[in-house]
């Protein structure tokens, strides 16, 4: 489930979230009341909040319902950074803190972090040590992210000076598809895990009539 206010956000959630084969949005809300509402209706295993609602505090939310003892876990969504409202999230037990503007790559590492978490605490009766540490995300012996499998030094390297020469904006998968003699596929692949590197981001183009265009930016 999705509780999001900004009709922008709610759609990158929502639409990042249905792609991932694994999950399925069966819920969408922009205020605190209807989120109570279509909580209550659709028993969702894990809600993305965001803090700041027009009727309330998504903080708030998670409260009431783990007040109300509901085994779901929680994603936060916000633009809130201070320290305060962190430590918040964290005694409520959120499962990740996500910063706005959210890369549809860090979504897409949430949702692996969660199916890792369940399937953790689902296969075994009982958890090892090294297991519970890595929940609490305390091991130094955790998998570190790697560069994803399909993405090759040289082409990455190749691209980045596409950009870096070019200074490239407002650019497509197809775009660079075309550039590089490669499937949109495949450049959206590398553009994603350029992303999550920092180095572009994703902007979304509304003015097509339609479904909006994912476009790139180079971060300066």
């Amino acid at each position: 489930m999705v509780l999001e206010d900004d009709i922008r956000a709610s759609y990158t959630l929502e639409s990042t979230i249905n792609q991932h084969p694994q999950f399925t949005v069966v819920a969408v809300s922009e205020s605190y009341a209807d989120a109570l509402l279509q909580f209550n209706a659709f028993k969702p295993d894990l809600v993305f909040v965001d803090i700041t609602l027009p009727d309330g505090n998504g903080l708030a939310l998670i409260r009431e319902l783990r007040a109300q003892n509901v085994t779901c876990s929680f994603i936060m969504t916000t633009a809130e950074r201070e320290a305060a409202t962190v430590e918040q999230a964290v005694q409520l037990g959120v499962m990740d803190y996500l910063v706005k503007p959210i890369r549809m790559s860090r979504v897409n590492q949430a949702l692996e972090d969660y199916l890792k978490y369940r399937r953790t605490l689902t296969t075994a009766a009982t958890v090892d040590q090294n297991d519970i540490d890595q929940l609490f995300r305390k091991s130094s012996a955790a998998p570190v992210r790697m560069t994803p499998k399909g993405i090759d030094a040289t082409t990455l390297a190749n691209l980045k000076q596409i950009l870096i020469n070019e200074q490239l904006q407002d650019f497509s998968a197809d775009d660079i598809g075309k550039k590089m003699n490669v499937s949109r596929i495949t450049a959206r692949r590398y553009l994603e895990f350029l992303e999550t590197e920092g180095m572009i981001k994703l902007v979304l183009n509304y003015k097509t009539g339609g479904r909006p265009q994912r476009l790139y930016q180079l971060l300066q």
